[in-house]
């Protein structure tokens, strides 16, 4: 083996750093090693004198004094090392947190406490420089053995595992509390202060560092910190990168503001001009935040991003726009986002209508492979009682994506509830909330915090049309939303994450609805029906359930609230008032109750609101209860797992007043996609409940 060229002790150097890559991997010319949550630390031996230094050029010696003595007591060679250091919270468990008060910590006093208090280890993964020989220019295996003859046994200083198995490691390195792995080809030279292909992460949280331009004050409780302005250089220009608001609590609000006000300036850092918000504060741009988000928009800004922690140990003049693919990882702590954002424009539906007519087993849709099986599968067999053919998978898929630009728009950032029938609706029901294995990388879920588990809950969303396609293929025949979406552009307040905590929850934009929703059930029996079950359509119900809408419409227009209207592929009608996202759903649902009572009052012959079924019989069910977090209910276009394929079909009122109890069905339904949809503009229509609130107190 090789022991590098002659060189001087080198006064600096810089760490190389690897590109982001998507997935772990098992390849023989590589080796694995845990990606670490710490500081990244170059040490600098020679003779007595031991140095710590950062990616910026900061001496962190006296902070770790027990990790400086045990490297001191390595050896009598002079060298340089590359490694990590990472503290240990009360559990034993890495915390990047633990490390960041260390770090910050001046006096000899509160740095020995913090030794007790968190345990720092330095994990060594790399040598530059031996006894006065440059060995960067080694392969990295025979690096690693040199550090292995190195290194002694040490309670402060390890090297670093290496495994010949990415896909174990990374999935061992995520149970041990570390981020995930970085690959490191095999006959990679050391290239200091570049990021080289040779070397790539994999970490469970899509992130990037970006540096901190101003801040913009909240609304209500946030009132003082509404979201960091971030952005990046681009040679001697800060370019703007975007606002987020989203991973606050106090603690961190209290810290950034403290480490604010010396930063404060009069004018924009950035190169652009930056859309103001309230409050807008500028700031020298010193500070570096890691932030995970889900993609880059066309116009270059951070889609749905997300605050995870101050990058003190980064200089903030390093700050580049990494390439769109390194910023894209396979999960994350919120929000979990497809590579790239697929097209859902009439364009791509009618070509892939084109690709359906032929025989495939796999289609491409937007530059994702979706597999599929089993076209021929019936779901809905023929029933002769109300004159419909046999539906098969296939006609399912026809169906969706040309519906697709009426239905993902009402999908959209919202969690799904699904009720699949792989075999078809004469087989069992399977209801499903939450991922059951590994999802193709289109589909985009969300983390929110489940009170009664006390853990995070995954929640798939159909962002795309590839999404809504293998929805199909899954054998998923309803497809039911919740009320309120992860991320809502129209919503002005800053919000939190939806993981984490309950406090995080119920200040996050999951907790605050973007409809007011009435769920109209007519209790009219046929006598058709078995024991026990629910009513039959019957023209009596459809008139009662058509007359509760219209009252009800009446009721909504007085309190000038625009209504909407849908059937809901059963018996019942759906009325929607679209609103703007400011409400919790405990404020809304009030409401709604209180309308629904105002009405039984008017008509107590007609509407009830009892629980027990037995008591609703003959009258009109007024379910406000919907109006809770959690509770879905059947999207707009989408189908049921009835016998004949009824769809949940959006009405204008004027065509609730001549229709019937008979139900839209799927397969009479290819000319809708040539009509007007009634609900045409309904999304962007969203009004305000707090001054309908105001109005009708004053």
């Amino acid at each position: 083996m090789s022991t590098g060229t002659l060189e001087a002790f080198p006064a600096k150097l810089l760490p190389m750093t690897a590109q982001l890559a998507k997935a772990p991997f098992r390849d023989a010319a590589w080796l694995f090693e845990p990606k670490l949550d710490g500081y990244r630390m170059l040490v600098f031996l020679r003779g007595a004198k031991l140095r710590l230094v950062s990616r910026r050029g900061l001496d962190y010696t006296r902070q770790f004094p027990s990790i400086a003595a045990a490297l001191q007591a390595l050896t009598d060679e002079d060298c340089v090392l590359d490694g990590e250091i990472i503290a240990l919270d009360a559990q034993g468990r890495p915390s990047f947190n633990a490390l960041q008060n260390r770090a910050g910590v001046a006096s000899d006093i509160d740095i020995a406490a913090a030794e007790r208090r968190s345990p720092a280890l330095f994990f060594c993964f790399d040598v530059l420089h031996l006894a006065g020989r440059n060995v960067r220019g080694l392969p990295y295996v025979e690096r690693r053995q040199l550090l292995q003859a190195l290194l002694p046994a040490s309670d402060h200083v390890q090297l670093v595992h290496a495994d010949a198995d990415g896909i174990a490691l990374y999935a061992a390195a995520l149970d041990t509390g570390f981020e995930g792995v970085v690959a490191k080809r095999k006959t990679s030279i050391y290239r200091p202060g570049q990021r080289s292909g040779d070397w790539l992460k994999i970490k469970h949280t899509a992130s990037a560092e970006f540096v901190i331009g101003g801040y913009s004050k909240g609304k209500g409780e946030r009132e003082r910190f509404g979201s960091l302005v971030v952005g990046y250089w681009d040679g001697d220009e800060l370019r703007y990168a975007g606002n987020v608001g989203v991973g606050f609590d106090e603690e961190r609000i209290d810290d950034l503001l403290s480490r604010f006000a010396p930063l404060m300036i009069t004018r924009s850092p950035f190169a652009e001009k930056v859309p103001v918000r309230a409050g807008t504060t500028w700031l020298k741009p010193e500070l570096v935040a890691e932030v995970t988000f889900a993609e880059w928009t066309t116009g270059g800004r951070l889609r749905a991003p997300v605050f995870l922690r101050l990058r003190l140990d980064v200089d903030p003049r390093s700050i580049r726009r990494l390439p769109d693919a390194a910023t894209r990882a396979p999960g994350g702590p919120v929000i979990r986002a497809i590579p790239a954002r697929t097209s859902t424009d009439a364009d791509e539906a009618r070509r892939l209508l084109g690709a359906l007519e032929q025989p495939l087993s796999r289609v491409d849709i937007g530059g994702h492979p979706v597999r599929l099986t089993n076209l021929q599968r019936v779901y809905w067999p023929a029933d002769p009682a109300l004159a419909t053919a046999a539906i098969t998978k296939l006609d399912l898929i026809r169906y969706l994506v040309g519906m697709s630009s009426l239905i993902l728009p009402h999908l959209r950032d919202r969690p799904l509830t699904l009720f699949r029938w792989p075999g078809g609706i004469q087989g069992r029901r399977m209801l499903q909330k939450h991922p059951e294995s590994a999802l193709p990388e289109f589909v985009e879920t969300a983390r929110i915090f489940s009170e009664s588990k006390g853990t995070d809950d995954e929640y798939m969303l159909c962002n795309n049309l590839a999404t809504l396609v293998w929805l199909a293929e899954m054998g998923t025949l309803e497809i039911h939303v919740w009320h309120s979406r992860v991320r809502a552009e129209e919503s002005s307040v800053e919000r939190t994450s939806s993981a984490g905590s309950a406090a995080n929850l119920a200040s996050s934009q999951v907790n605050f609805p973007d409809y007011l929703l009435f769920d109209l059930d007519p209790y009219i029996y046929s006598g058709a029906e078995r024991s026990g079950g629910e009513p039959e359509p019957t023209q009596e119900g459809f008139e009662q359930g058509r007359q509760v809408a219209f009252w009800l419409k009446d009721v909504l227009d007085g309190m000038s609230l625009q209504s909407y209207v849908k059937t809901t592929g059963k018996t019942g009608l759906h009325v929607v008032v679209p609103i703007v996202p400011t409400l919790r759903y405990d404020v809304v649902r009030k409401l709604a109750g209180e309308i629904c009572q105002h009405l039984l009052r008017q008509h107590p012959e007609t509407i009830t609101t009892e629980w027990d079924t037995k008591k609703r019989k003959g009258k009109v069910f007024m379910d406000y209860n919907m109006n809770v977090r959690g509770k879905s209910t059947i999207a707009p276009y989408c189908v049921r797992g009835l016998p004949g394929a009824p769809v949940a079909m959006p009405l204008t009122w004027r065509e609730l007043s001549a229709a019937g109890p008979d139900p839209f069905r799927m397969g009479a339904l290819s000319s809708a996609r040539k009509r007007r949809d009634p609900w045409a503009g309904v999304l962007d229509r969203k009004q305000s409940l707090e001054l309908t609130l105001a109005a009708l107190n004053s």
